[in-house]
Parts: structure tokens; C-alpha cells; sequence
């Protein structure tokens, strides 16, 4: 009668590719059968199969499985074809013969080693078995490093090595280390572009997609490709949004490498610092044109600027920060006259609180602020004369001025440009096609003709450059903000939950460079 309920145990991962024949499932369970043909004091209870899964990590569900049942006393007994089947982990495979096998009195068999725990006990606890798990773990490192070498080789050469092709492309039939477009994707990545450059905000963006019933990219693999990726993402969200705004592969761009593997034994993944990225360029043809994607980071990743249907920037874009957890403040409105702001944070995942605060309040505070700011400036004004000469930087403050006069003018034949193509679109004069590639061009020259003006608005003059102090005594106190004011004085606004500000003005650097500079000459 049968003493043994075994437990068979069947593995197979690539690491064994080179003998695959020999290490194959159904080699395995054909030696272990015919081995244990003549031995009438064992059954098998199961078998065990863990079919692609490496052998340095044990957390195998076949092998956690025969635990389990060794735990609860289903089986006595394991049999595998050689050791290297139960497992490459040195430390792992030595903990189940040391501490396993004889606390649940398990006889153990290994059929290529000609180990049977019953028959020779005293082999168990020889020096042999921790030298052979060690040279399989040695195996498995050196197997690991050359994968890795090739799979970076490949990489930097241009070849594509993951298993499916990112949102928008096909793995190309002739060559499946490149890609080729696919259409309906590449038309919903087209319409996310074209939304951030009309002005709508990610989550307006987000909205839109999910009241059109448009696939998440993950729902597209599964319905459209037929592809199983596990996780589905049913809706839209910022995250998944982000992903594809930031993506340079729709630039024609391979971008590989932003993940990897700890070790051979470790298998958890870490992200990979962007320097360190494997970037190809002209591996495939672009979805969107360069510089509209350039644009797209400039507005939302940044500069942090959103722009309006009509090119505009909101007065406090870029500025509102919170004082807790340093997230941008994000814009909404109750009705078309009242806008508040939340804190992005709280918004999306409630871990801060809300700095709900009202626009309104925001420029009363800050304009009291700011003219109080002003004040101190120019109380520098009789201090001037006596130590600077009225000609320093003329030229530089001329020159921009000119710079924002012809930034000015494009922007104003930019808009004109897109209201008269919007017109003959309406009017059935051109085609949407060409009026979505019209739009699409001048839009984009609006948005620069912008960004150059907010980037002249913000930057500072050169050191003991006194005129911006002209300036500021040129407009005295102030009864309103605007963008302008708000672009030409403040860095940052920090908001705390009490609705408190901490504004952060700019030149503040110039104005104490210039109290020590005439502190320097009155010595």
C-alpha cells in the first residue's frame, strides 16, 4: 500500500531556452512518470506546473500552491526532474530543504541528481545540494546579465522589444521592432493635442472624452485588438491623459528603458531616472507635429499656462501654489462673473484641504500687497541719481519693447487669421480638413506669439539695471491687476487654508542688490 502522496513539480521559464527541448513540461512529467513506475509506496497526489516563470523568485503559483498542500498535510511528498526545476534563489531553495522538508517530514526526490531523502538522509545535509543551488542561481545571474545587455543593445539600435505597441501605432508586419499608425488611435491622440491647444484644461479634456464614449487607451486594446493587458481602465482620467500628453513617441520618437527590474532575484520594478532613458528618433512616423508638441508641455508642464479659446491667459496662471503641499491652484467658476480656486491636490485625491478662495479676494489682497511693495521701492528715488548713469541698459529696455510690440501685432493677425477661417468653415468656403490643419497652425502661432510675451513680462534686467525702478515709480499706485501687472511683479503666490497669501515678488533680488550697492558707495 502507498505511504507517499507526491506532489509533482513542473517548471519551465526562458532562462531555459537553450535546452528547451529537454526541459519542457511534458519531458519533465514523462521522466518522472517512468521513474516512478515501479515505486509502489508512492502516488501522485498532483501535479505542479509553473509554465514560464523565472526560477529565482519563488513566489510561483504552482510552487506556492504545493506549499500550501505540504502545509496542510495533502502531501508527504515532492518530486521534481533536477533541482534546478524547484528553483535558481540560493537563499529560497535552501530555506525549503533546511527548514521545510524536515519540519513536515516531506520526503523529497530529484530524479537527474539521484536524490531520494528516504533512501540516503545524510545526503540532505551534505555539502553537494547547497553547491548545486548555487551554481543554478549563478546560472540564472549570468543568464539575467546577458539578457539585459542584448535587450539594452537592441534598445539603443533602435529596436523595439516590448510586447505591444504604445496607443495610436500597430507593431509593423514586416518588423515588429517598429511601428506603424494606427488610424482611429491616432485620431483620438490628435483630438487630445488639438483640445489643449484650443485652451480647454486637462480635466475639461478628460470630460469631453468620457461623455463621447471614446475608449481609455487600455479598453481600446481589449475591444478593438483583442489584446488582454489585466487591468482595465473604463474612464478617462488626468493620469492616463498625462501619459499620452507627455509621450514622445508621437513625435516619431522610441522612448524605451523608463522601467527596469532590480536584479535577476528581485523582481520589483523601478522607475528609471528620465536622463537615463533610451531615446531613438525618427523611429517611425510622428502623429503630431513637433512643435505642436513642444507647445503642449510649454502650456501645461512648464510654464503651467493655460490659454483660453481665444489665446488669452487666465490673470493668475501658472502663480497660485499651495502652501501645504505645493500643488498649482486649480481655476473654476460658479456662474460666468465668479471664480474660486481649489487646490489641485484636494481636487484629485482629497490628501490635502481644500484653500478654497475666491478671485476676487485673491487681487484684493495681492493689490494691497503689491502697493505697499511699490511704496518701498520707490522710496529709493532721490538715491538713484547720485550713483547711476540714466543711459544703463537703455538699449535692452528699448529692445524688448519693440519685441513685445511685434509679439503684439502677430498676436492680433493670428486672431484675426482664426476667426476668418472659422467664419469660412461655417459658410461652407473650405473643408473641415483644411480647416482643422488652418486652425491647427494658427493656433499654434497665437499660443508662441503668447508665450513670448509672458516670457518678456516675467524676465528680469541685468544686474544695477535700475530702469525697471523707473518703471514701477512711472506707474505709482495701482487700483486694479491684471495679467500684465501680475506677470511684471509677482513670482508666486503661496495660499494657506485661512485664505492667507504669501506673495513672492519679483526683483526683489535687484532691489537689494541695489541698497548694498549704495551702501558700498556711501562708505
Amino acid at each position: 500500500m502507498a505511504r507517499y502522496k507526491f506532489g509533482v513539480y513542473l517548471r519551465l521559464s526562458s532562462e531555459d531556452k537553450d535546452k528547451m527541448e529537454s526541459n519542457s513540461i511534458v519531458n519533465q512529467r514523462s521522466l518522472i512518470n517512468y521513474y516512478l513506475e515501479d515505486k509502489k509506496d508512492i502516488n501522485i497526489y498532483k501535479n505542479y506546473v509553473d509554465d514560464g516563470f523565472t526560477g529565482t523568485d519563488t513566489n510561483r503559483p504552482g510552487f506556492q500552491e504545493m506549499l500550501k498542500d505540504i502545509y496542510s498535510g495533502k502531501i508527504n511528498g515532492v518530486i521534481v526532474k533536477d533541482l534546478s526545476r524547484l528553483g535558481r534563489n540560493y537563499i529560497e531553495v535552501g530555506n525549503f530543504f533546511d527548514n521545510i522538508i524536515p519540519r513536515f517530514k516531506v520526503r523529497f526526490i530529484s530524479v537527474n541528481d539521484n536524490v531520494d531523502s528516504l533512501k540516503d538522509p545524510k545526503y540532505m545535509d551534505s555539502l553537494e545540494i547547497p553547491l548545486k543551488n548555487l551554481m543554478n542561481e549563478n546560472y540564472s545571474y549570468d543568464t539575467s546579465k546577458k539578457i539585459r545587455s542584448t535587450f539594452k543593445a537592441n534598445k539603443k539600435n533602435g529596436k523595439f522589444i516590448g510586447g505591444i505597441a504604445p496607443y495610436g501605432y500597430l507593431k509593423d508586419e514586416n518588423d515588429n521592432h517598429k511601428f506603424v499608425i494606427d488610424k482611429e488611435a491616432a485620431e483620438i491622440v490628435k483630438k487630445i493635442f488639438n483640445m489643449v491647444i484650443e485652451g480647454k484644461s486637462r480635466q475639461e479634456i478628460v470630460s469631453k472624452l468620457n461623455c463621447q464614449h471614446i475608449l481609455t487607451p487600455s479598453r481600446y486594446f481589449k475591444e478593438r485588438l483583442k489584446l488582454n493587458l489585466g487591468n482595465i481602465s473604463k474612464a478617462w482620467n488626468v493620469k492616463i491623459l498625462d501619459e499620452i500628453l507627455k509621450d514622445e513617441t508621437y513625435i516619431g520618437t522610441l522612448v524605451q528603458g523608463k522601467r527596469e527590474r532590480i536584479s535577476h532575484k528581485v523582481h520589483n520594478i523601478v522607475r528609471v531616472a528620465e536622463e537615463d532613458w533610451i531615446k531613438v528618433v525618427n523611429h517611425h512616423k510622428p502623429i503630431i507635429k513637433e512643435k505642436i508638441f513642444f507647445q503642449v508641455q510649454d502650456i501645461l508642464y512648464k510654464r503651467n499656462v493655460r490659454v483660453t479659446k481665444n489665446g488669452k491667459f487666465h490673470k493668475y496662471s501658472g502663480k497660485l501654489k499651495c502652501a501645504d503641499c505645493g500643488c498649482n491652484l486649480y481655476r473654476k467658476s460658479k456662474n460666468s462673473d465668479i471664480y474660486f480656486y481649489y487646490c489641485g491636490t484636494y481636487l484629485r485625491t482629497r490628501n490635502c484641504s481644500k484653500h478654497y478662495i475666491t478671485e476676487k479676494e485673491i487681487d484684493d489682497i495681492t493689490l494691497t500687497m503689491l502697493n505697499n511693495q511699490i511704496d518701498i521701492f520707490c522710496n529709493l528715488n532721490d538715491e538713484i541719481e547720485k550713483y547711476f548713469s540714466k543711459s544703463t541698459c537703455d538699449y535692452n529696455i528699448e529692445l524688448k519693447k519693440i519685441n513685445k510690440i511685434e509679439l503684439e501685432k502677430r498676436v492680433r493677425k493670428y486672431q484675426k487669421l482664426l476667426d476668418n477661417i472659422r467664419d469660412d468653415y461655417l459658410n461652407n468656403y473650405i473643408s473641415k480638413e483644411d480647416f482643422e490643419v488652418y486652425k491647427e497652425e494658427y493656433l499654434y502661432e497665437l499660443n508662441k506669439a503668447n508665450i513670448e510675451i509672458a516670457e518678456i513680462n516675467k524676465s528680469k534686467i541685468s544686474d544695477f539695471d535700475f530702469n525697471w525702478l523707473k518703471n514701477i515709480r512711472k506707474i505709482g499706485q495701482l487700483d486694479k491687476i491684471d495679467k500684465n501687472i501680475i506677470d511684471e511683479f509677482i513670482d508666486v503666490i503661496w495660499v494657506k487654508e485661512d485664505k492667507i497669501l504669501k506673495v513672492c515678488f519679483n526683483y526683489n533680488n535687484e532691489y537689494e542688490q541695489l541698497i548694498r550697492y549704495i551702501k558700498s558707495q556711501k562708505v
